[in-house]
């Protein structure tokens, strides 16, 4: 690769950024490929900026801040001018570097200052359906709102200008193309990665129900959400405990139900509690936001060799599902009851975690984006 240094920019720190973001680039420091990778991080305030140095980060990655402002037209110089200054405040040759952008939103900001000679090294990284993101989820007023929704349009149409773009699924890949008329020759798909502790152990899984005072015949259905955005279904949980079933709440909504054992835990304690479980559950409202998406709840679930009970809202958890026979789809949650539970095979768990970690390991999705970094600086 011709280039010496990798730029990573992300603004803000959601509730994925340690499982997605410091993990990925924790992977791709560790490969010694670039001199040095930068991390520019967007923050709105002293505090969020303390939010991220209570962090264990990689010691050779170089953290670099700049200003974040709302996302609305009449503050995108003020973005621009925060993330340029940011720039500038580094001795490197921007010719050397490759820049990713997580979100359309910032790589609209990069062109700009940067210039069309750079686009060659500009990856565009589009994690969602973010227009009806903001029209579905959002709970601004409705002027704000279009306003919102005018320059993430902006921004989605920018990308065609780049020569490489990453996308998180298929269906994504799709609307891109279909929506915004995205060159479909320039679309790479990679996926919501899952780190590498995010894996079956008989061991893990033994000494983790022990600490939960958890019998052999127990059946765990767990669910698991870093954040409270409005797409994630939790209702359903207090459904299941209704059942009868035993639920481990991996969030933070706290649900009051004898059957539900409610955990709140950091993202390095996680695969303890997914290698503890029996099943997994995704389920999400018809929307083309979970349409596309590829949850990273996901991606851990079945590299810790959990099956899945889901419905049909994701396509990319369908297709998985149904092609590595890791799980169930159903139409209605009053469709599961304990024999559906009781028939999936402990003995599969090892099998579903080696074929996951071929599709959503760190190592594959590292040098997915290796791959795609090469082609750009080389086009």
């Amino acid at each position: 690769m011709k280039t010496n240094y990798l730029i990573y920019f992300c603004n803000g720190i959601s509730s994925v950024f340690d499982s997605q973001v410091i993990t990925l680039l924790k992977a791709i420091q560790d490969k010694n490929i670039f001199k040095k990778t930068y991390l520019f991080l967007g923050i709105r305030n002293e505090k969020q900026k303390n939010e991220f140095l209570t962090r264990e980060a990689h010691p050779e990655i170089e953290i670099v801040f700049f200003k974040s402002y709302p996302n609305y037209p009449f503050f995108n110089f003020f973005n621009r001018k925060s993330i340029k200054n940011a720039l500038k405040s580094q001795s490197i040759n921007l010719k050397e570097v490759i820049f990713h952008t997580r979100g359309e939103m910032l790589v609209c900001y990069l062109g700009k200052i940067l210039g069309a000679n750079y686009y060659k090294n500009i990856l565009p990284d589009v994690r969602g359906a973010s227009v009806e993101e903001i029209e579905e989820f959002a709970d601004s007023n409705e002027v704000l709102k279009s306003l919102k929704i005018l320059n993430n349009k902006k921004a989605i149409r920018s990308v065609n200008k780049f020569h490489k773009i990453s996308v998180v699924s298929y269906s994504l890949k799709e609307y891109l193309i279909n929506n915004y008329n995205i060159d479909q020759e320039k679309i790479v798909v990679t996926p919501c990665l899952a780190g590498p502790d995010f894996r079956y152990d008989d061991v893990i899984r033994e000494s983790t129900r022990n600490e939960m005072n958890l019998s052999k015949e127990d059946k765990v259905i767990v669910f698991s959400s870093g954040g409270l955005a409005n797409w994630q279904n939790v209702s359903v949980l207090t459904k299941l405990a209704e059942k009868g079933f035993k639920v481990l709440n991996l969030s933070k909504k706290n649900i009051s139900h004898r059957n539900v054992i409610n955990r709140f835990n950091n993202y390095n304690e996680m695969p303890h509690y997914l290698n503890a479980a029996d099943v997994a559950i995704i389920w999400r409202n018809e929307s083309i936001v979970n349409k596309v998406a590829s949850p990273v709840k996901f991606s851990e679930f079945v590299c810790c060799g959990l099956p899945v009970i889901s419905n049909r809202s994701v396509d990319m958890i369908s297709e998985f599902i149904t092609r590595n026979m890791c799980g169930l789809l159903l139409e209605s949650i009053d469709d599961l009851d304990m024999n559906t539970i009781n028939n999936f095979n402990q003995n599969d768990r090892k099998r579903i975690s080696e074929s996951a970690i071929l599709n959503f390991g760190i190592d594959t999705i590292v040098n997915q984006y290796l791959k795609t970094y090469a082609l750009i600086n080389n086009l």
